[in-house]
């Protein structure tokens, strides 16, 4: 973001090149590559949390964009942004990581997060039709054009990763043996996104102000704040795992990691096919979508942390 602040002219270029589209592919040929089929199956015993997870995920949290669209941000573009971010599915890999290590349940974490990211390829063009194109009077967004854009951008390159992984001799003990590169090339190519947005978004006659940018990083941390508040306290209230025991507090610390993320990339996939809404001020929509990207993993660190100091001490007691 900063680069393309500084140095607009290189975004620019590379945009104009195409080289968004190719990123973006890229990011999820990675996802399916890293897809394992079977560590998903052994999760679906858990029905009642993983049906918890969807719904949270998918139609619960997505109602915060009702409260980012009304906020009195200028440009409008930043809580058109947030609102965007609130309607995703869930991280592709830092839940699952924050998950592993509080030893939250992975499978259900992972389960979670390939079953959210793909039902809401389906989901989200409606969700957001229905949350951000009706009474707003800023956006008129249309669901066949949005689901097309997310079947050819996510789906079909995701899809590829995973049947070469399936299928292709070779494949997956590759992409095992190399996931610290891949997940760093993963990390480059999204970093281009919005690299190139805001190069567009600075040559535009769009200004914004440091206390609109400030105003919309803290409400993406009190959105995802909420998030965990709402978690925690539905899993608790319905018994999600049980009501005690270490399974129990597995299961629920993956539901409440998992199901108050936000992933960025299928974001910056919805704000590209919004181009024709927001004009050049699609690259400012970006920016809310990185700064709640980041501070939603620098918050659940926190929080796993303090979990596992819990532990420790709790374990400390029992000894």
């Amino acid at each position: 973001m900063v680069t393309g602040f500084l140095f607009p002219a290189g975004g620019i270029r590379a945009a104009d090149l195409g080289l968004q589209t190719l990123t973006t592919t890229g990011i999820f040929i990675i996802s399916g590559l890293s897809l394992k089929q079977g560590e998903a199956r052994d999760a679906i015993s858990a029905w009642p949390a993983v049906l918890y997870g969807v719904v949270s995920i998918l139609f619960i949290t997505p109602l915060a964009a009702l409260l980012a669209m009304r906020l009195p941000l200028q440009p409008p573009a930043l809580a058109f942004g947030l609102a965007v971010f609130c309607c995703m599915p869930t991280t592709l890999s830092s839940g699952v990581a924050l998950t592993q290590a509080v030893g939250g349940n992975t499978a259900l974490a992972l389960l979670l997060t390939v079953g959210t990211n793909l039902l809401g390829i389906f989901t989200m063009p409606f969700v957001l039709c229905n949350l951000l194109g009706t009474g707003s009077g800023t956006v008129a967004l249309s669901p066949g054009p949005l689901l097309r854009s997310l079947i050819k951008t996510i789906l079909v390159p995701l899809l590829c990763g995973a049947a070469a992984r399936q299928y292709i001799p070779g494949v997956a003990k590759a992409v095992d043996g190399n996931k610290r590169a891949l997940s760093m090339l993963s990390a480059v190519l999204l970093s281009l996104v919005p690299w190139m947005q805001i190069s567009r978004a600075v040559t535009s006659d769009v200004a914004v102000s440091v206390g609109a940018l400030v105003a919309v990083v803290a409400a993406g941390v009190a959105i995802h704040l909420l998030y965990l508040a709402f978690n925690t306290a539905a899993v608790r209230a319905l018994g999600i795992g049980g009501r005690s025991g270490p399974q129990a507090v597995a299961i629920q610390r993956a539901l409440v990691l998992v199901g108050s993320q936000k992933t960025l990339p299928i974001a910056v996939v919805v704000l590209n096919s919004c181009t024709a809404i927001l004009g050049s001020s699609v690259g400012l929509a970006v920016i809310p979508c990185v700064g709640s990207h980041l501070l939603q993993i620098l918050v659940d660190s926190i929080l796993v942390s303090a979990w596992l100091r819990s532990d420790r001490i709790a374990a400390g007691r029992e000894s």
